[in-house]
């Protein structure tokens, strides 16, 4: 007998198939189980393996034993007139044919019942068509070339924004999940969307080729899926090019109609400027200490050099300046450079008159009015930019518009539920409206949101813990302050458990320590108002809306609390757009705060 007769005379070759459908059932059944419980994706591919490696095991027992009626022997110990070899491939052939019709109902229902469910329906029911981007990968064997997959990964998600229809995760909170390990439908209900855009980039040379995978997180498949090879100069192409199969494959899945094309947004000609700029805005974006400021805006500065026609460079140039002064950055007077900051947006502007976040960036160099007409105009001109509702309303929060400002702060953690610095407000204007209960949940939000991240914490959140009743908790973030790490912060809690008492010696000591330390005490200015040591004038830099604490009500009936109102433009705007409802004027040149 032949080895093929013999090996089909033993059901080998039954056996196989048999294994092969079984497997695959088992395949899909385990596949939906590991969805349905969020397990994750090492999972199910160690289940594969295991199967695969079930496979030459079964085969190797179908050829070396023989099912008989007394149990399973080996074969070369059964007679061969014995043997029942053609009642068991009957058999295997009605188990094959079983587990076939089990295999087709299951596809049936995966792909017509459940697959070509519309997801516009599901989408609907959610209230959301929603997409988030994640960071795509950089394959190039180059770390220091993640600002370039970054940059095309921002550029990508930056045209889907702009796609009527279309809920897009912001970049802060979609990039929280770089190199993690968790599956897409577990990233998918986190960030709260339908679909996710993944993929790579590698670049060598004058050379790129991107790599882009549209998935339904629901079903966990794949819906489309693309590799470009291009040269650098028309990388601008190539990332509308993506957004635009991205919208097509979306548009009959999410029930959207007659979307129009993304248009290409060349930034600039000059791709070693374009290299600058990447590495700037990533080094603000992601900025964690005062170099990384500085660095960017040498980036910065070398692309507009490079290309001054370049709006975009000169946006984020603007953007970084803002803010050296809040970063304790001082070799030259705040002032110059926030003088450089107005050079770099008026700049931008004058080339991308259209430009929405340059805006934004202008309204924090200004008073409070012109503040708030520059920050509603970025809304007006790009509503989905969470980092403009949060500066809106760190203005109104400032201002003492305490309920405004939750609700622009609601509406950034809406794009974006993972912005930390919303959480971390939005816990202020809870506080300062009495909501307690809530402002602590908003904290413990932040506090989840930053738990990989090195904390900014300020004495204002120490006071806002007090105020809540939770003193372990303040202790904990008056440790977290470097500054003030080892001062006398004893002092410092009995003047803010009993504000009415004299504490002119515990201020000595503090600002002995000050001294003595070398500290600049500018921008602590909560710390000597709990002494009773009233800031005279603005407020420095440095300063967050302390002063609407409830600990501080004795400095908003003081005069120097009216003089800072003056000298910082608060009363200006109340004047012009009307009073916060704890202060009232007071005929036509004072005011009350309560």
């Amino acid at each position: 007998m032949s080895l093929i007769a013999e090996v089909k005379r033993r059901n080998v070759f039954r056996v196989g198939i048999a294994y092969a459908v079984i497997g695959w059932v088992l395949a899909q059944v385990a596949g939906f189980a590991a969805q349905t419980f969020g397990a994750p994706e090492w999972v199910m591919k160690m289940f594969v393996v295991f199967l695969l490696l079930g496979l030459p095991i079964a085969l190797f027992f179908a050829w070396a034993f023989e099912l008989t009626p007394e149990g399973l022997k080996r074969e070369k110990d059964v007679d061969r007139s014995q043997s029942i070899t053609r009642r068991t491939d009957r058999k295997l052939d009605r188990a094959i044919i079983g587990v076939l019709v089990v295999a087709v109902l299951l596809f049936t229902v995966e792909r017509f019942l459940l697959r070509d469910e519309p997801v516009a329906a599901v989408a609907e029911a959610e209230g959301k068509r929603s997409i988030a981007v994640l960071p795509f990968a950089n394959m190039s064997g180059d770390p220091d070339q993640d600002f370039f997959s970054d940059g095309i990964t921002e550029e990508i998600l930056n045209s889907l924004v702009r796609v009527e229809g279309l809920s897009v995760a912001s970049r802060t909170s979609s990039f929280q999940f770089r190199d993690q390990s968790r599956g897409i439908p577990a990233i998918a209900e986190e960030l709260q969307v339908l679909f996710v855009l993944e993929g790579s980039v590698r670049r060598s040379g004058n050379n790129v080729r991107i790599t882009a995978q549209l998935i339904d997180a629901g079903n966990d498949r794949h819906l489309w899926s693309q590799t470009y090879d291009r040269s650098l100069t028309d990388i601008f192409a190539v990332q509308s090019e993506i957004a635009n199969a991205i919208t097509s494959s979306l548009e009959e899945a999410l029930g959207l109609q007659g979307l129009a094309a993304v248009p290409t947004r060349t930034l600039t000609a000059n791709m070693d400027a374009y290299d600058l700029y990447l590495k700037g805005r990533a080094l603000f974006e992601h900025r964690t200490r005062p170099q990384d400021l500085v660095d960017a805006a040498t980036y910065l500065e070398r692309a507009v050099e490079l290309d001054p026609g370049f709006g975009a460079a000169y946006e984020f140039l603007g953007a970084v300046y803002s803010i050296f002064p809040s970063w304790g950055i001082r070799d030259l007077d705040p002032q110059t450079y926030y003088d450089r900051a107005v050079t770099a947006v008026d700049r931008a502007l004058a080339i991308e008159p259209q430009l929405a976040f340059v805006l934004a960036v202008k309204g924090n160099l200004v008073e409070p009015l012109e503040a708030d007409r520059l920050l509603r105009e970025s809304i007006d001109r790009d509503p989905r930019n969470p980092t403009t509702l949060h500066w809106y309303a760190q203005n109104l929060l400032y201002l003492g518009f305490f309920e405004e400002a939750a609700t622009a702060d609601r509406r950034c953690l809406d794009l974006d539920p993972m912005y930390a610095n919303c959480l971390r407000y939005l816990s202020f204007s809870l506080a300062y409206m009495g909501e307690f209960e809530q402002s602590s949940a908003a904290a413990n939000r932040w506090l989840t949101a930053t738990v990989d991240e090195e904390l900014s914490v300020g004495t204002v959140d120490a006071l806002l813990f007090l105020a809540t009743g939770q003193r372990e908790a303040a202790l904990l973030a008056l440790h977290m302050i470097p500054v003030v790490d080892d001062a006398p912060m004893s002092e410092w809690l009995r003047a803010v458990d009993d504000p009415t008492a004299d504490h002119s010696a515990g201020l000595a000591t503090f600002e002995a320590w000050a001294s003595g330390n070398g500290i600049d005490m500018r921008g602590w200015s909560d710390l000597l108002t709990v002494f009773g040591k009233y800031p005279d004038s603005r407020l420095d830099v440095f300063d967050e809306p302390w002063y609407w604490l409830p600990q501080f009500k004795a400095y908003r009936a003081s005069p120097e609390f009216k003089r800072m109102a003056q000298a910082s433009g608060y009363l200006q705007y109340w004047r012009t757009k009307g009073f916060p409802p704890q202060c009232r004027p007071l005929g036509d040149d004072d005011f009350h705060c309560d």
